[in-house]
């Protein structure tokens, strides 16, 4: 069966044209052709159909390849462009084919014309496939794959544009963050994927503002709304909380949402996004302290809460003391069924509070200074885990995360090297995870420490890969060894087409950079076949199974279904 083939060509000749389509179906086409001979006649036909190749005489009475060519281009059309021509010299093919043409014909040698339209056919559609990938990441590098709304990377971006340009016309933007109460109860009640739902209150958020006004998800119930012409604040929250009156329906449940708020204004509180963020999370702490709906900051507000500083001074404590403790979640390469590796997360067992999971505590630690003496702790103690472990003949590399202030801590270098070489542990037995975020707070100082900590041989990986935003351009500059998937993608793949291709995206994306691709979030069986199925490398996830102390991961190591990569 012939191939279908939709040819615009650019001949002021019938006879030469039909010799090129009679060539093109003895080749196995079939070409539904258009013959033009003009720039407006061209302009028309590019724009009213899709085409799949352009094929151009060099030279005619009123138009010749190099108008035709640039005009392809002005339409940011990206086809196969083929010049077919009886005249064209070797100079000026060479012209051409640096202005753009991808290949050219003479016409007393049409046998090239069918290889040739193969060739650009198949390396216009590989191109095709890269800048859906390359779309796809950026995408997700600035949108939030729950909700669909803008992300903090975006959200962040698009503030500090809008408080640059309100110092020269006098705007006063604000800053709010919108946080939803009693989230945590909703999904320990309904579910996760019910508090998902209830995520979708930051549409209801952007429905009630102006166009001009940005609605982001900053992260977890947390949502951003930068107000660029401030004005009324306790106007525009007045019309939000109304607005959310309404109950949402979840399960067939009604679920009152109520919020707390918390205003920063630029440039009277700061000029920059970063504090403008920390400004209104400290009003929010008011507002929820308060049980005011809305606060709005003040300098006097900055002082941390008593409670939390009780509670970070039990942390520092408890590191002093070491009464916290570390679980481990391995990590199962997907090609062999083999476990190559766990990830160090930190638990800490409140006396009054039960065990508390890092989100409790982690954004307070850095806050307050105490990442620094935490991060530590969990470095030795992971390293000194897995080293004992290899000297009792089980060789699995640990990860180890580290925030944003640790990654860019002055003595981060210092404490890595002393920690291996106190614990006896290699280097090749670490792995750094970092989040995008934190590498984008200074790209070039991240970069290099990256490079020092690739020279001396500790494997550094992207964790959340599609959650914050780090370009491409930056990516291929870094000395990293693996990517993360973040895991709202990958628990959603099987059911949403989209989560699919932005997983497909991520694995070729980091397979063309030379990385290796971890999935997270990995709960079933159809899930790890499909990741199989796209050459993904690593998968971590329930499934394989739950983090755990090192004791419990010792038994499961013996009676797990899944081998050890390799063993003494």
């Amino acid at each position: 069966m012939a191939t279908p083939l939709r040819a615009l060509l650019v001949e002021d000749s019938e006879d030469d044209a039909e010799l090129l389509l009679r060539q093109l179906r003895r080749g196995g086409y079939e070409p539904a052709h258009v013959r033009v001979e003009t720039p407006d006649a061209m302009s028309a036909e590019l724009a009213g159909r899709p085409w799949d190749i352009v094929f151009s005489d060099y030279t005619m009475p009123h138009f010749n390849a190099f108008d035709a060519l640039a005009l392809m281009k002005n339409t940011g059309l990206d086809l196969p462009f083929i010049i077919v021509s009886g005249t064209i010299s070797e100079d000026r093919a060479v012209i051409a084919m640096r202005a753009g043409a991808h290949d050219y014909v003479l016409k007393d040698n049409l046998n090239r014309l069918v290889p040739a339209v193969e060739r650009e056919l198949r390396e216009a559609q590989m191109r095709q496939e890269r800048r859906a990938a390359e779309e796809a990441v950026h995408r997700l590098a600035y949108t939030d794959p729950v909700t669909g709304m803008p992300n903090r990377a975006r959200f962040t971006e698009h503030a500090q544009q809008t408080i640059a340009a309100a110092r020269d016309n006098s705007r006063l933007p604000a800053l709010l963050i919108v946080d939803i109460d009693r989230f945590r109860e909703v999904n320990n009640t309904l579910g996760r994927g019910r508090g998902d739902d209830l995520l979708q209150v930051g549409l209801r958020l952007r429905g009630v503002l102006p166009a001009v006004d940005v609605v982001a998800r900053l992260g977890g119930d947390e949502f951003g709304i930068l107000l660029p012409q401030g004005g009324d604040v306790t106007e525009v929250i007045r019309n939000l909380t109304g607005f959310l009156d309404a109950p949402f329906m979840i399960g067939g449940i009604p679920i009152a949402v109520e919020v707390s708020i918390g205003v920063a204004l630029a440039p009277d509180h700061a000029a920059d996004v970063d504090t403008l963020l920390q400004w209104a999370d400290i009003a929010l702490f008011r507002a929820k302290r308060t049980a005011t709906r809305y606060a709005i900051y003040a300098p006097e507000l900055n002082r941390r809460s008593p409670e939390r500083l009780g509670l970070m001074a039990e942390l520092r404590h408890a590191v002093e003391q070491r009464r916290l403790m570390l679980h481990f979640q391995p990590k199962m390469a997907i090609k062999t069924g083999r476990i190559v590796a766990t990830e160090a997360l930190v638990r800490w067992p409140h006396p009054s509070r039960g065990l508390l999971m890092p989100d409790e505590f982690i954004g307070a630690a850095e806050l307050t200074g105490i990442i620094g003496p935490l991060t530590r702790w969990v470095l030795y103690e992971a390293l000194n885990r897995c080293h004992t472990m290899r000297r009792q003949g089980t060789r699995l590399r640990v990860s180890v995360n580290l925030s944003a202030r640790s990654l860019h801590a002055p003595d981060l270098l210092e404490m890595i090297e002393g920690a291996l070489t106190d614990t006896g542990a290699g280097p090749e037995q670490l792995m750094l995870e970092v989040t995008e975020s934190a590498i984008m707070l200074s790209p070039e100082r991240a970069k290099e420490t990256l490079t020092i900590l690739s020279r001396i041989g500790v494997g550094v990986s992207i964790d959340d890969f599609g959650t914050g935003y780090t370009s491409l351009a930056i990516i291929k500059r870094l000395p990293i060894d693996e990517i993360k998937i973040d895991k709202s993608f990958v628990m959603g793949m099987l059911a949403d087409k989209k989560d699919a291709v932005i997983v497909r995206a991520v694995i070729e994306l980091g397979h063309n950079l030379g990385l290796s691709v971890v999935a997270e979030g990995v709960e079933t069986q159809e899930t790890l076949d499909a990741l199989a199925a796209l050459g993904c490398d690593e998968a971590q996830g329930y499934f394989i199974c739950k983090p755990q102390a090192c004791g419990p991961l010792k038994n499961w190591l013996l009676t797990s279904p899944w081998k050890l990569e390799a063993t003494a």
